[in-house]
């Protein structure tokens, strides 16, 4: 590009192909990012990923997908092995810290307590409760995406009512990707995937299944910029 010479790599950094700005290189998820700045989707060797639009009718085992009026909704879970782990250790932990306090061998506040009332249980029960959270949030929790040609709304629910929602308002343009957000997974970054459009933001499902966010993202990107795939700046990372 005239009155700017070529951007070099360094050791911590990589220059984006589209705006020149450096990427760190511990934003990269499998050798892959999207710009932090213009969203562009590169690989680690500095070039420009090039990605293959969501077949026509396609459709993904763990992601529902129904139309409702003018909108289109995907309905996925966040289950995983880890969650089911974790929901059936706290389980049977709190089973037996439970049945310690009835028998009185369980020691509270560095005392044991021979005769338990029923608040110690309610304060063992609330202390476990954020433990089952985590385990609802990674087993039963769930995504809603619903898709309009002028808004597009996530919403995230732990439980019936109680969740997160993301709503962007969506411009002439939109662009969607799959970009680190910041989650990290057994001290590896994961991707979450991106909605961008006039300035604005939104992302979710960074510890989704890597097939599932694919999917997700391949959906979104089809539904506003169509199936042929016109929309350059996705490209889906495994």
């Amino acid at each position: 590009m005239l009155g700017r010479s070529p951007s070099t790599p360094d050791d911590g950094n990589l220059p984006c192909v589209e705006c020149d700005r450096r990427i760190p290189r511990t934003r990269f998820v499998d050798g892959k990012v999207a710009c932090p700045w213009c969203q562009t989707l590169q690989d680690d060797a500095g070039g420009q990923v090039v990605v293959s639009p969501l077949p026509v009718g396609a459709s993904h085992p763990k992601v529902t997908q129904r139309t409702e009026g003018p909108e289109q909704v995907y309905v996925t879970r966040q289950g995983s092995w880890f969650g089911w782990f974790w929901l059936a250790f706290t389980t049977l932990h709190c089973g037996f810290m439970f049945f310690g306090l009835a028998q009185g061998t369980v020691r509270v506040n560095g005392q044991v307590v021979t005769h338990p009332s029923v608040w110690h249980f309610l304060g063992l029960a609330a202390f476990y409760s954020i433990f089952f959270a985590v385990g609802f949030a990674f087993t039963l929790s769930r995504y809603t995406v619903r898709l309009s040609d002028n808004l597009a709304t996530v919403r995230y629910r732990l439980f019936p009512f109680v969740g997160w929602t993301w709503r962007l308002v969506v411009g002439e343009t939109i662009r969607v990707a799959l970009a680190y957000r910041g989650a990290r997974e057994n001290n590896n970054a994961v991707n979450a995937v991106v909605l961008v459009s006039d300035g604005q933001e939104i992302s979710f499902g960074s510890f989704l299944a890597k097939d599932v966010k694919a999917y997700l993202a391949s959906a979104i990107d089809a539904f506003y910029n169509g199936a042929a795939g016109e929309s350059a700046d996705f490209i889906p990372k495994p």
